[in-house]
């Protein structure tokens, strides 16, 4: 599978009932259907039951359907688990992966991620590894690395991959991390998938909003390095105008560029 240069998503968590999803799809897909870029790049991650609707709307302007977990293990006598296999079936091309709203509330453990991450790549499912440091200082760095390394030791090199970059400290908050911050740990991050041959994108998500990727574009372009691939959006995409805001957002950048192409030249 061949990923969009630019990616633009929202995960509705638990806040969004099935009347609010085909509402949010209907807004998204009435402003975009037409548009030069259409649906390309946007994604929305929903919870299990709404895949295959939200998907339905979606397909209209070829915009993708994602979960937000995946069982780490495959068919079999796993109660209450979706097997990758059953995801892709109903319709879902992506899957999120190691949110740390499950590791503090459910326990779930790099290990877990680690099995989760095969498990969706061997189903043809590319996974969204949540990476990200509890807390601002010198150790993030090395506990990213540890992330990444865990999370996808098993995928092999060649298959696409996202990582959305969500530093736990600043989800929920009213503000997004500082843009200066953001671009030096994409950068880095970067570096550390570099030996990868598959796609990687790297997506910023942590309180993202209306103006979170220019202002982490223009501090890349600062320091020459650090390009995000797009944003990933949670809460505040939950209204489909604000998320539709940042999709414009974000394609003034495409079209100054007219990165229509996987970025080989920026980092």
């Amino acid at each position: 599978m061949t990923l969009p240069a630019m990616m633009i998503g929202h995960s509705s968590k638990s806040y969004a009932t099935l009347a609010d999803t085909r509402a949010w799809v209907a807004e998204v897909v009435g402003e975009l259907r037409g548009s030069p870029r259409s649906g390309d790049g946007i994604f929305l991650c929903t919870p299990d039951p709404v895949i295959s609707i939200a998907g339905n709307g979606l397909d209209e302007i070829g915009a993708q359907v994602g979960a937000q977990d995946v069982s780490p293990f495959g068919l079999g006598a796993f109660t209450g688990e979706t097997a990758a296999e059953v995801l892709s079936e109903v319709g879902a091309t992506l899957v999120m992966v190691g949110h740390p709203e499950r590791a503090k509330l459910l326990g779930e453990t790099l290990a877990d991620v680690r099995q989760k991450c095969r498990a969706a790549s061997d189903a043809g499912v590319v996974p969204i590894l949540i990476a990200g440091e509890p807390e601002r200082g010198e150790a993030a760095r090395s506990i990213i690395d540890r992330q990444l390394t865990e999370a996808f030791a098993d995928v092999p090199g060649d298959r696409p991959i996202v990582v959305a970059y969500e530093p736990s400290w600043a989800i929920g908050q009213p503000e997004p991390a500082p843009g200066d911050y953001v671009a030096a740990t994409i950068a880095h991050i970067r570096g550390q998938l570099a030996g990868r041959s598959g796609d990687v994108r790297i997506l910023y998500g942590g309180s993202a909003g209306p103006g979170t990727f220019a202002a982490i574009w223009d501090a890349a372009e600062e320091l020459g390095a650090g390009h995000p691939d797009g944003v990933f959006l949670g809460r505040f995409g939950l209204r489909a105008a604000g998320f539709l805001e940042t999709v414009r957002e974000v394609r003034a950048v495409q079209d100054q560029l007219v990165i229509d192409a996987p970025r080989i030249d920026r980092g």
